[in-house]
C-alpha cells in the first residue's frame, strides 16, 4: 500500500491501474411491489489498486502461508456482491423481512502488503436473515417499529464501530483483505429496542475463524440527544473463542464499555468529542485477562470558512502485555472494529493501522484536517505518532516503544449518486521499536486508488 518516489515497472504498473478500487454503498432498486409486499436488490462491486515501496519498513513482505520474503507488494483486489430484501407489512402482526447476497472476491498480483492473501478467488455467502418489527403494535407507548427481532448472517455496529462492527477479517483465502467486503457475522441474533431516546440490542454473536471462532453474548445501551450527541454503555461475555489466527486470548472474556459521541458543549458551535473507556477481564481456558483501553477525540468545525476546515486531534491508549509468555494477557483487544466514520476509523493509519498494529499494544496520537473545496470533493490530510505500550510487538522484544510516524493524505470525490472515487497517499517512518520488531530501517510508501460504484 504505497507508492514509491521511484518508478515501477511500466508493464506491472499498466496491469494494477486496471485494479481501480471500487466499492459499494448500500443503494437498493425496487423488483417487485404490490400492496405491502416489496422485493428490492443491490449490486455492489469494488476493484483496487495497490503499490507498496520499502514494504515492512524496508525488511519487505513475509508470505504469511510459506514464509517467504517477496520484497515489495503490488496487487489488484476486487468483488462483487449481489442482494436481495424482501419486506412484508401486516395490518395487525408487525412487518416481516429478510436478506441475502453472495459475495465473490479476488486478490491478483503480490498479494496485500501485509502478506495476509495470496493471489486467489472466493465465492462464500454473505447476508442471510430474517427478521421481524413491531410495526403499529406498540405504537401509543412505545413508538413505530419499537421492538425488532432478527437472526441469521447479519451485520451488528456498536456506536462507532471501535469494538463491534465487522464479523469478519477478509484474510487467509477470501482475498480482498484491504477491501474487506464481507461484514456479517456468521450467526446473529438480535433484540433491538427504540423507543424515544433510548436504543438498546440484546445480541448473540459468532464470527468464522477470522476471528478466532468468537461467540459472545451482550448488552447495549445507548441514549440519544445528549448535547446533540449520545451516551452509550456495553457489555460483552465471550463465551467462546479459538486460537486459530493470531493467537489472541478471548475466551470468558468480559467486556465493560463507555462512551459518548458527538457530544457539544453547550454555547460552543461546531465543536464535538467522542470518546471510550473499555476495561477487559476474565478467566477461561486460554488464560486470564487484565487490559484495558481508552481515547478521547476532539473535532472543531469552521463552518462559515471557504471549504469549510475541520481540525481533529486525538489520543488514544490500548495496553500491551509485558510478559507475554505467562499465563495473564494484559494485551487490549479491540474484538471485531472496521471502518466506521472515515479514515482512521478505526484502521489508524493506511500502513501501520492496516498491516502492523491492530489496535493493541499500542499508545496513538492522531492529528487531521479535512476540507471540502466543493460539495463533491473531500481532501485531507492525517499525522499519527505510535508508540508501542509494552516493550515486545506480538510477542518480539524490543527495548524502545516509539513505533513510527504516518502521514496519510487523502481525496474523496462524488461523481454521481452511484460513483465516487478516492486516492490515497501515505508514508510511514519507522522509531526504533518499528526498525527492532521487522528489521528494516527505511520509509515505507503506499499509494492506493478507489473507485466507488453501487446499484
Amino acid at each position: 500500500m504505497a507508492l514509491s518516489l521511484k518508478v515501477f515497472p511500466t508493464s506491472k504498473t499498466a496491469v494494477l491501474l486496471f485494479y481501480c478500487y471500487t466499492s459499494i454503498a448500500s443503494a437498493e432498486f425496487t423488483l417487485y411491489e404490490q400492496a405491502a409486499f416489496k422485493l428490492s436488490g443491490s449490486v455492489g462491486s469494488a476493484l483496487g489498486a495497490y503499490f507498496t515501496d520499502n514494504t515492512s519498513f524496508g525488511a519487505g513482505r513475509i508470505d504469511y502461508f510459506t514464509g517467504e520474503n517477496t520484497g515489495d507488494a503490488q496487487w489488484g483486489e476486487g468483488y462483487l456482491e449481489p442482494a436481495l430484501f424482501v419486506d412484508y407489512a401486516t395490518a395487525n402482526t408487525g412487518r416481516f423481512y429478510g436478506g441475502v447476497s453472495a459475495v465473490k472476491t479476488f486478490t491478483a498480483g503480490d498479494g496485500d502488503g501485509g502478506g495476509y492473501t495470496q493471489a486467489s478467488e472466493d465465492t462464500a455467502l454473505e447476508f442471510l436473515y430474517g427478521g421481524w418489527k413491531s410495526g403499529a403494535l406498540f405504537k401509543d407507548s412505545l413508538g413505530e417499529d419499537a421492538l425488532s427481532l432478527s437472526y441469521g448472517r447479519q451485520n451488528l455496529q456498536i456506536g462507532d464501530g471501535l469494538m463491534i462492527w465487522d464479523g469478519n477479517f477478509d484474510m487467509f483465502t477470501k482475498a480482498a483483505y484491504w477491501l474487506a467486503p464481507r461484514t456479517a457475522f456468521a450467526r446473529a441474533g438480535l433484540v433491538q429496542i427504540d423507543t424515544g431516546n433510548i436504543h438498546s440490542d440484546l445480541f448473540y454473536l459468532k464470527t468464522d475463524f477470522t476471528w478466532e471462532n468468537t461467540a459472545l453474548i451482550g448488552l447495549n445501551l445507548e441514549r440519544k440527544n445528549v448535547y446533540s450527541g449520545k451516551l452509550g454503555a456495553l457489555f460483552v461475555h465471550v463465551l467462546d473463542s479459538t486460537f486459530e489466527s493470531f493467537r489472541i486470548i478471548r475466551d470468558q472474556m468480559n467486556v465493560y464499555s463507555f462512551s459518548f459521541s458527538e457530544i457539544s458543549p453547550p454555547g460552543i458551535d461546531n465543536l464535538d468529542f467522542w470518546g471510550n473507556a473499555i476495561y477487559e477481564n476474565g478467566a477461561g481456558k486460554q488464560g486470564s485477562i487484565d487490559a484495558y483501553g481508552w481515547y478521547l477525540e476532539g473535532r472543531y468545525a469552521f463552518s462559515n470558512w471557504a471549504w469549510k476546515p475541520a481540525l481533529s486531534y486525538r489520543y488514544l491508549h490500548f495496553s500491551g502485555d509485558d510478559n507475554p509468555a505467562d499465563n495473564n494477557s494484559k494485551s487490549f483487544n479491540a474484538l471485531f472494529y472496521g471502518y466506521s466514520r472515515g479514515w482512521g476509523s478505526w484502521y489508524q493509519g493506511e500502513i501501520v493501522g492496516a498491516y502492523y498494529l491492530f489496535n493493541s499494544n499500542m499508545k496513538t496520537q492522531m492529528a487531521r484536517i479535512s476540507a471540502a473545496p466543493t460539495d463533491k470533493l473531500g481532501i485531507g490530510a492525517i499525522y499519527y505518532h505510535f508508540d508501542l505500550d509494552a516493550n515486545n510487538y506480538y510477542g518480539t522484544p524490543v527495548t524502545n516503544r516509539r513505533f513510527a510516524d504516518e502521514i496519510n493524505l487523502y481525496a474523496d470525490l462524488t461523481l454521481t449518486d452511484q460513483v465516487s472515487m478516492s486516492a490515497v497517499y501515505a508514508v510511514a517512518v519507522p522509531d526504533e521499536g518499528g526498525k527492532q520488531a521487522f528489521g528494516g530501517n527505511q520509509t515505507e510508501q503506499l499509494f492506493e486508488m478507489i473507485l466507488y460504484v453501487n446499484f
